[in-house]
């Protein structure tokens, strides 16, 4: 049970919260992270929360965001619905997997969890060294018509204003995608981070979907998949309307900021700044998991 009683939660700074959701919302939106990376944190080692209050909490904001984005992306044609739907039939059991082993972990657990979740996301921030370009005489492996014919169905087309063109693609893979969807399904929900650090590099790496679709695609995913770990939550008692209120409002004021200061701002300067916030995240909530750093 969570020694986390009622009257305690009545003395709730909400000036605190909407500071939380604010600046979760203003560094997601500007590197392109979702809010939940930093919400959970915040509640946890800042103001005091409970592991699954945190998490409960970061999966009610992370639908609120997805689904305003996924509206956007829908409108503009970049989503891919087929490929959503397809992936959503084991992101959703995944997530409700995710949710059910988060009632039965403990809190330490939990952190200790989150923090390699932080590291990993540090990791794959940090600025790589460009690959060398494959010269005209390397070889490039070729669609296999045959092979590719039983899943064209998932294959995309959107236009892309920043270049004034039409991009057509092929959805490669689609089995591993929903075996690794599943996966990423579990620590959406487990952790409170939706699972787009997952979603958007499988479906641009190994499916072969342009980065714009995967992200869009992405956010409809994230909508389907948030809520149902949010509903999980709720119903093992972890949500609170009272701490989610001043989130949601602090968080789109925030992503709405971030999102036009991210074209003002030098990503790689954010970026760094940003690794290392992150890392140092990840090395407390580890040892808030021993519980070393006190109460």
């Amino acid at each position: 049970m969570l020694s986390f009683e009622l009257k305690n939660m009545l003395d709730i700074n909400i000036w605190a919260l909407l500071g939380t959701g604010f600046v979760a919302g203003l560094i997601g939106a500007m590197i392109g992270v979702g809010g939940g990376i930093l919400m959970v944190p915040m509640m946890t080692l800042v103001l005091g929360f409970p592991m699954q209050v945190a998490i409960g909490s970061s999966l009610i904001s992370i639908v609120i965001n997805a689904c305003t984005a996924t509206s956007v992306y829908i409108r503009s044609h970049v989503t891919n619905l087929k490929l959503a739907l397809l992936l959503a039939t084991t992101l959703v059991p995944g997530a409700f997997v995710g949710g059910m082993l988060a009632s039965l972990f403990s809190s330490p657990v939990l952190s200790f969890l989150f923090g390699i979740l932080l590291l990993y996301v540090a990791y794959t921030l940090i600025p790589k060294k460009p690959r060398k370009k494959p010269g005209p005489a390397e070889n490039i492996e070729p669609v296999r018509e045959k092979e590719h014919a039983s899943h064209a169905w998932l294959d995309g087309r959107y236009h892309d204003p920043a270049i004034d063109e039409d991009i057509n693609y092929q959805a490669h893979h689609p089995g591993i995608g929903m075996l690794i969807g599943f996966f990423s399904g579990i620590i959406s929900s487990l952790l409170g981070v939706g699972g787009g650090a997952i979603n958007v590099p499988v479906m641009n790496l190994l499916m072969k979907v342009p980065i714009k679709a995967a992200i869009a695609t992405s956010a409809l995913l994230l909508c389907i998949t948030t809520m149902t770990g949010s509903l999980i939550f709720a119903h093992n008692g972890y949500i609170y309307p009272f701490i989610v209120a001043p989130l949601i409002p602090g968080i789109y004021v925030g992503a709405r900021l971030g999102a036009s200061l991210a074209h003002r701002v030098r990503s790689a300067v954010l970026i760094r700044i940003f690794v290392v916030f992150v890392a140092i995240t990840a090395v407390l909530m580890i040892l808030k998991a021993f519980n070393m750093l006190g109460k």
